[in-house]
């Protein structure tokens, strides 16, 4: 029983994690066409 939990624990922390990833991916790629469209 203490496997199910942590492993769902785990894989919560895991989603958050990816979660962030992208939003910090989708950040910078969103700066980075701003700066090439305000610089050119």
């Amino acid at each position: 029983m203490t496997m199910d939990q942590e492993l769902q624990r785990h894989k919560e922390v895991w989603i958050g994690f990816t979660r962030l990833m992208k939003w910090g991916i989708a950040i910078v790629v969103i700066t980075l066409l701003l700066m090439a469209f305000f610089l050119l």
